[in-house]
């Protein structure tokens, strides 16, 4: 009966939730069921914007405990460029730091001194942002000397989480190509950016493969998890390889992806790394994806902004206000004719005022507080038109589908926006196509799911994908 039935249970954690997704296949698709979420908002210790472990890994751990009988495997995957580290004992010395905390700008200005921005980019093909994993750990060396002398090894989110669940140390290779410190075409950490940087090579664990089994419950660091016979699979553990694993991107090179959410990250799948000065000059990044694959692409604030603009009025106003209050008001007037550069670093900070910002960089002031949504909106989708051009013109390559997942895919005026900007044909969905990811790799390693073809055929049987074509076609 399906109440007995084995079952993957995906944790698949952004910048501000956390949700555990049961799941199990049935007559050729795919079911789940939410156990899971929670948000997790950063705290402050030590002057410095953190996450807040105990809180992280307590949900974890409490799920898997509650419904330990109906799971079979276990997959991790997160956002990228953040991590943990650890000592000799096994220790957390701190709270992972966010890639938001203001002081990452420390190692970013520091990293400058030693190599030119071009020359690590040339080196490592990732965008260039001051959040990356390179330039923590140098800020870190710089503000936090204690801790950084007793490191034994980083690990990034899904490793340090799965080292808790296992007490095994790996570094999946997704999540570690988004640290500035890869090697993209050998598949390890680069000796050259370590020597650079003064880096011990030795706190960095080998790297594995997504598919992968990592290692047990029964030998978990976590006492009340060592009675469980869990096995935890190396996931793609960046949230965006899970993702960008079920659009069509994957298998037509005619179709690129959008994944859209609190960041946005449009491009295509390519053969290799794309690192060239060209790459460089656009802000174009190369990570890891699934069964060697490469995603080339730009990293661009999202539906952040959006989130701080309604946060910031329902402040204002004294109420909520409903996501639906916003598309049609959005719909209704396009005729706004101001834009942002919504890549502009004032707009990756932690705390500000959004309106203010804008203000200051559109020099003039909306009269109506909602016309800023519609800024938004618009200097979004300009956005992604640039990069897909941007993407065109490198790559030499030509494209007619633009395949869009995330939270953003629900909103019905976004994607027609972008369908009328790109003038791309738009396919929309599956909505869970980052936990679906997840889970498919699992089941795959499970060897319950032959191949990642059949996982495409079940999901195809699982949900609906919806299409947007552009008003002028």
């Amino acid at each position: 009966m399906v109440i007995n039935m084995k079952k993957s249970l995906a944790f698949d954690m952004g910048a501000t939730s956390i949700r555990g997704i049961l799941g199990y296949v049935e007559n050729g698709q795919l079911k789940t069921e939410e156990v899971l979420r929670f948000s997790h908002e950063r705290i402050k210790e030590d002057g410095r914007s953190k996450w807040d472990w105990k809180k992280i890994i307590g949900n974890i751990v409490n799920t898997i405990i509650k419904y330990k009988d109906e799971i079979e495997s276990i997959g991790i995957d997160t956002w990228g460029v953040d991590f943990g580290v650890i000592d000799k004992e096994g220790n957390l010395l701190e709270n992972p730091i966010s890639y938001r905390d203001a002081k990452n700008a420390i190692g970013y200005e520091n990293a400058q001194k030693v190599m030119s921005l071009k020359e690590i980019f040339m080196n490592t093909g990732n965008q260039i942002m001051s959040i990356n994993t390179l330039f923590q750990l140098l800020t870190l060396k710089e503000v936090s000397e204690d801790n950084y002398s007793k490191i034994d090894k980083l690990l990034m989110m899904p490793d340090l989480i799965n080292y808790f669940l296992t007490g095994e140390r790996y570094a999946e290779a997704t999540i570690a190509s988004t640290t500035q410190l890869f090697d993209l075409a050998e598949r390890k950490i680069s000796n050259k950016i370590l020597e650079k940087f003064e880096i011990n090579k030795n706190i960095f664990p080998p790297v594995i493969e997504p598919g992968n089994i990592v290692g047990n419950l029964k030998n978990s660091r976590i006492e009340e998890l060592r009675e469980l016979d869990i096995p935890v699979i190396s996931v793609a553990s960046h949230d965006t390889a899970s993702a960008a694993l079920l659009t069509q991107a994957y298998t037509d090179p005619k179709c690129m992806f959008l994944s859209c959410g609190t960041w946005s990250l449009i491009g295509c799948v390519t053969d290799k790394p794309v690192i060239t000065e060209e790459a460089y000059d656009n802000s174009l990044t190369n990570e890891t994806g699934y069964r060697d694959s490469n995603m080339f692409f730009t990293n661009i604030t999202g539906l952040y902004l959006v989130e701080k603009l309604k946060e910031q009025l329902e402040n204002r106003y004294s109420r909520k206000i409903p996501f639906e209050e916003i598309t049609e008001y959005v719909k209704s007037n396009l005729t706004v004719a101001t834009y942002i550069d919504v890549a502009l670093p004032v707009f990756q900070q932690d705390e500000f005022d959004i309106i203010s910002e804008i203000d200051n960089v559109t020099k003039e002031h909306q009269e109506n507080d909602f016309d800023y949504f519609v800024i938004i909106y618009k200097s979004l989708t300009k956005k992604y038109n640039e990069t897909i051009n941007y993407i065109k013109s490198i790559t030499k390559r030509e494209f007619n589908r633009l395949h869009i997942i995330g939270g953003g895919a629900k909103s019905t005026v976004l994607c027609q926006m972008i369908a009328d900007e790109t003038g791309l044909d738009v396919v929309v969905g599956p909505f869970e196509a980052t936990a679906y990811g997840n889970i498919l790799i699992q089941k795959i390693a499970q060897k319950e799911i032959a191949s990642l073809e059949e996982g495409f055929k079940i999901i195809a049987n699982t949900t609906q994908l919806y299409n947007y074509k552009a008003k002028n076609n």
